[in-house]
């Protein structure tokens, strides 16, 4: 062999070496972190990818999805239906049951520890008094006490409030799609920390607002407007017009059905889309336009943060607002802004609650009987007076 070819030969052998050297393995770092990204994808609680969509191809509820809020831990699965007898003949069992779906189980120890003995627990548990329930139950929020009288009084026939009655089918879960309806998200980690339902709502108090952390005026009249509308529409859970509509459907009349999400599409449509997502947190919904007599279009206008300067823009915006509202009610409107002593709705104002001494808490609690109130004062925030307005 020449030396020629002992070279050509050696550098065959070289290249073929070359082409069998094993490629690098990814990185140990990389590796444990798809592990765990993967993993953390598996072990969601919102399900995996394989299931967003079900046989058919639908939209399926666990899903891989984004949530407004979290989710209510306490919430059962299981539906759950009254025990078909009258509330005097619940056992123990079906009373803890039933605490379970108010979703008060947090005191089922101290409820079975009280009610044990009883060989009537359910009658007991209609002729005890706020205090007993403070005493016996140790309460751990103060509007927890409210949402048991309530309750009590609904379920076992106490009350002959039928409003009470159509309230009470609504439940924490609704109460928390309904701030977003009236455009308050923010509020939701209060209201569920005192398990808020339809008939504490309808029984809405000045007082229960502090425990709700809600001090905005601004605020509380969206709250009470939405009441009113609640009301007047027996709390039927699916009165509020949550979807979009083509404009020659609108109907003035159903203006006050608008949820916060249909006031921004109505935005859009009078060309107005840049400035509403400035309405977010406000609490702008169509019984606040309608109802609250200090919502003008000034105040409107503000809100959505179009400058002062904008002068066309502005009455632009009130030009529409007026056509929306109708003649009447922005007639009504004017009148209130002339009347003496009138004081304008602002974005900043705070709603002032009376002081409570310690003397008139103590003798608060020497009350004895049971109330629909809870104890409380009942300076509605939403009068019953204009229920029917």
């Amino acid at each position: 062999m020449t030396q020629t070819e002992a070279q050509e030969e050696r550098n065959h052998d070289l290249t073929t070496a070359r082409s069998y050297t094993p490629q690098p393995s990814p990185s140990p770092s990389m590796s444990n972190k798809l592990k765990t990204i993967f993993g953390k994808i598996k072990r969601s609680n919102s399900g995996t990818l394989d299931d967003m969509t079900n046989n058919e191809g639908e939209f399926k509820r666990g899903g891989v999805r984004a949530t407004a809020s979290a989710r209510l831990g306490w919430r059962s699965t299981v539906p759950y239906r009254n025990p078909d007898k009258p509330f005097n003949d619940w056992d123990l069992d079906e009373i803890c049951l039933w605490f379970d779906h108010l979703g008060l189980d947090i005191y089922e120890e101290q409820l079975r520890e009280w009610l044990k003995k009883s060989t009537e627990p359910a009658p007991d548990l209609i002729r005890a008094s706020p205090v007993d329930f403070e005493k016996e139950l140790s309460l751990r929020h103060a509007l927890h006490r409210k949402k048991i009288i309530l309750a009590v009084a609904d379920v076992s026939g106490k009350t002959d409030d039928e409003l009470l009655k159509c309230a009470g089918m609504l439940d924490t879960t609704w109460v928390l799609r309904w701030l977003d309806d009236v455009g308050i998200p923010q509020y939701k980690n209060s209201f569920t920390a005192a398990r808020m339902d339809g008939r504490m709502l309808h029984k809405l108090t000045i007082d229960d607002l502090a425990h709700l952390q809600i001090s905005s005026c601004l605020h509380v009249s969206s709250i009470r407007c939405s009441i009113q509308l609640m009301r007047q529409e027996k709390w039927r859970p699916e009165c509020l017009i949550r979807r979009t509509l083509p404009l020659d459907s609108i109907i003035k009349n159903d203006v006050r059905l608008w949820t916060t999400q249909r006031v921004c599409e109505w935005l859009r449509v009078v060309d107005l889309a840049e400035y509403s997502p400035n309405l977010n947190g406000f609490g702008v919904h169509g019984a606040f336009m309608i109802f609250e007599v200090k919502f003008t279009a000034e105040l409107f206008a503000d809100l959505l943060k179009i400058p002062t300067s904008k002068t066309l823009l502005r009455r632009h915006l009130a030009t529409h607002f007026k056509d929306l509202l109708g003649r009447e009610i922005i007639q009504v409107k004017r009148e209130a802004e002339n009347t003496l002593g009138f004081q304008p709705l602002t974005i900043t104002a705070k709603i002032k609650t009376p002081k409570k001494s310690q003397f008139s808490l103590k003798r608060k609690k020497s009350t004895k009987g049971n109330s629909l109130e809870g104890d409380e004062r009942t300076d509605y925030v939403c009068p019953m007076r204009v229920s029917g307005h």
